[in-house]
């Protein structure tokens, strides 16, 4: 980041640095998490929701691309190993069911993760409006891809009984 950008920013650099980490660590745990789970559904319309899955996680590792880069811009550097992702994540991590038929539960806990995420976009979009822009403005696209996200797992779940 250039000499401008970090005045822009302020002092306020290192704790926003803090929340990319927390949504790094999130993001790579959601990731993976619908990564396994599009490979460990079963059952008779798994195939559909595996696949959303296989969707959601890719846009899940995006995410967290996008977000390591905005760290590094601000002159900080994202989480280093893997075990640093569940200590460092603003959510739990959602073990998935062991019964690889569940896919009602693999939705709820899902829509449950894509929840806190939208709360975490949300305040993340609040503490860096008219302080940090460029954050600001991936914290309103990411906030609004974990809105549709949401809308799209509630809709799985309108018609199971």
């Amino acid at each position: 980041m250039g000499q401008k950008g970090r005045e822009i920013v302020g002092p306020e650099v290192n704790g926003i640095i803090s929340l990319l980490n927390q949504a790094v660590a999130a993001e790579a745990l959601a990731a993976y998490r619908y990564l396994y789970l599009s490979r460990w559904a079963a059952g008779m319309e798994a195939a559909e929701i595996a696949e959303a899955f296989t969707k959601t996680s890719e846009e899940e590792w995006q995410h967290m691309s996008r977000l390591m880069d905005r760290i590094v811009e601000l002159g900080g550097r994202p989480l280093t190993r893997p075990s640093e992702w569940e200590n460092g994540s603003y959510a739990k991590f959602h073990e998935p069911p062991r019964d690889q038929t569940d896919l009602k539960t693999m939705v709820v806990d899902s829509l449950a993760v894509e929840r806190v995420a939208i709360e975490f976009y949300r305040d993340l979009v609040r503490k860096t409006e008219g302080k940090d822009m460029v954050t600001y403005l991936l914290a309103m696209e990411l906030l609004a891809d974990e809105v549709k996200d949401e809308e799209f797992f509630e809709s799985l779940l309108k018609g199971w009984k």
